[in-house]
């Protein structure tokens, strides 16, 4: 049901905002998760992929044989009334025997929760595929977000190791969005909008930049009229 509200509001954004978002709602649903079972090569890596949608726009952190993944910060408590969708990605380089377990997913929207299990497992491999580190991953995002006008709206943009990194946004017109009086940009690289109007609405680009290249994820943000 929230891939068809996603969805008709995205076709109808021509449209003057009538949406409306109740602040008591809450509700949270896996989109995409891992297959329940991955095999890796000794030495090689894999990703996994999360995603949920839910209202308020949900966070979404990784933990391993029940203990969470420290590598990203992915604390974001949601104080406006949104809808959104956030993807999350694990990425697992130079695999060891340490890597095997059980992985799961838990995708929260205030006080509701779901979750999803992978097992990773490492098979031998005679060859080293061990890679050296390349340009940035973004490992978690929101391709949509809905948030109420007046609101206060986080658009992540999640790095490792964001102080190695160069994080930028960009509007939609290609026009670099700076740290003034509405739009701040935080250390870990999150796009903060206050007090947020029709006129934000469009999509929001964010790069991150070493000296091994560039990544780039969108997001759209879309205002709805508030809450009565």
């Amino acid at each position: 049901m929230m891939e068809v509200v996603l969805l008709l509001v995205v076709v109808t954004m021509s449209v003057t905002s009538s949406l409306v978002i109740k602040s008591h709602w809450e509700h949270v649903r896996l989109k995409k998760v891992p297959p329940a079972r991955v095999d890796g090569r000794k030495s090689g890596e894999i990703i996994l992929t999360c995603s949920a949608t839910g209202s308020p726009a949900p966070n979404i952190a990784w933990y391993k044989d029940d203990l969470f993944v420290p590598h990203l910060d992915y604390n974001m408590e949601e104080k406006s009334a949104s809808l959104g969708e956030t993807v999350a990605q694990l990425r697992l380089p130079c695999l060891t025997e340490s890597e095997a377990g059980l992985y799961e997913c838990r995708a929260r929207a205030g006080k509701q929760e779901v979750s999803a299990v992978t097992e990773v497992n490492i098979v031998e491999y005679v060859e080293n595929l061990c890679r050296e580190e390349g340009q940035p991953e973004i490992a978690m995002w929101r391709p949509t977000v809905m948030v109420e006008e007046g609101d206060v709206v986080v658009l992540p943009c999640r790095v490792k190791d964001p102080h190695d990194q160069e994080i930028t946004w960009t509007s939609g017109r290609g026009d670099d969005i700076g740290n003034d009086v509405r739009f701040v940009v935080t250390e870990s690289g999150d796009l903060v909008i206050s007090s947020v109007t029709w006129d934000d609405m469009g999509q929001y680009t964010c790069t991150a930049k070493n000296l091994k290249g560039a990544t780039s994820v969108n997001t759209f943000l879309y205002p709805l009229a508030p809450g009565l």
